[in-house]
């Protein structure tokens, strides 16, 4: 059977076996996110200020603004949470209007999946309002006032999604919090598990009763909370691939799908000093590809073919899509 594009990448978030490699630039998939009709972060991909009053800044060339570090934060002690951070009310956002910048009503739903995002999540909204080293310590000082703010968050994100379901109603919906730096997680793993886990469970279960499928894009190494990660019954992790995917795999089975990126600094890095060359990247993002391939559950998360580098990267897709289509030819 011939399945089409749209058809096989939900087979990936759906825990079937596609057709050769999918990934979320192929024609099958609208790929709205951001979008701009919600001020999760300043529109337009510029600086700003978003709906939380948090001030972002933008340097030319970036790719994309950052919270200011050069202004006071929203909230200066957590402690004070309640009378210092504002929640926006979805019931009085002009949700028709966003829908009509984001050109809603115009997407071919019948081709595509569509799939878009709720940014700014519990760990990456409370740095945002706090600044990060405030936040970090707030999680080791102040656990209690951290976990009655988090209950707030979890009130506002279902509010999100509820809206968005209803004026958006993507198939996939791309929930971001990232917990960790290329060494380890920002904080213990057990900090994670007590203020993070559970409520983002109540995410997953809100996200899946409103019928949309959810993926937890998570940068950083964050092997150590993973099993964790699917056992709330997140349907696919997008994450880095410096994570040990192979043998997280193992452990997840096929209760969670991955979306990876290749290692874009090292490949980068790598061009820029001479150490590596564009075949070198290609033979090696391959042998990743046909690797996390195996077994379904996986597809690459990559860059349209604009650098010399995501040329590279995008050339193994294609090998790796026909090898393996091959492959599934000769064992029907």
């Amino acid at each position: 059977m011939r399945y089409t594009d749209k058809e096989n990448m939900l087979r990936v978030f759906r825990h079937e076996i596609p057709e050769g490699l999918p990934h979320l630039l192929m024609d099958g998939t609208h790929f709205l996110a951001p979008q701009n009709g919600i001020h999760e972060r300043p529109t337009g991909g510029k600086g700003g200020t978003d709906w939380f009053g948090v001030k972002w800044s933008y340097i030319e060339g970036d790719l994309a603004p950052v919270p200011d570090s050069t202004v006071p934060p929203v909230c200066d002690d957590i402690c004070d949470w309640e009378t210092q951070i504002h929640f926006p009310d979805m019931e009085a956002w002009d949700w028709e209007e966003a829908a009509r910048i984001d050109h809603v009503a115009e997407l071919d739903r019948e081709h595509k999946m569509i799939y878009t995002s709720s940014l700014s999540g519990f760990f990456e909204r409370l740095h945002m309002l706090l600044g990060f080293e405030e936040a970090l310590c707030a999680l080791v000082t102040d656990p209690e006032a951290v976990a009655a703010y988090l209950d707030r968050m979890v009130e506002f994100k279902k509010a999100q999604l509820t809206k968005i379901k209803q004026y958006y109603n993507p198939d996939v919906l791309n929930f971001h919090d990232d917990y960790g730096t290329q060494r380890g997680l920002f904080f213990s793993p057990e900090t994670w598990r007590t203020l993070f886990k559970p409520r983002l469970k109540q995410i997953v279960d809100h996200c899946h009763g409103l019928g949309m499928i959810f993926e937890l894009h998570s940068c950083g190494k964050i092997e150590e909370i993973v099993p964790d990660i699917a056992e709330i019954g997140t349907d696919c992790l997008q994450c880095m691939d410096i994570n040990d995917v192979a043998a997280l795999k193992k452990k997840t089975g096929k209760s969670m799908a991955y979306g990876v990126s290749p290692d874009f600094q090292k490949y980068a890095a790598g061009l820029a000093t001479g150490e590596m060359t564009e075949e070198d990247i290609r033979r090696e993002v391959y042998a990743e590809y046909m690797e996390l391939s195996e077994g379904g559950n996986y597809y690459p998360f990559i860059n349209p073919p604009f650098t010399k580098m995501d040329t590279a990267i995008w050339e193994a897709h294609l090998e790796a899509d026909a090898e393996l289509r091959r492959r599934q030819e000769e064992a029907k």
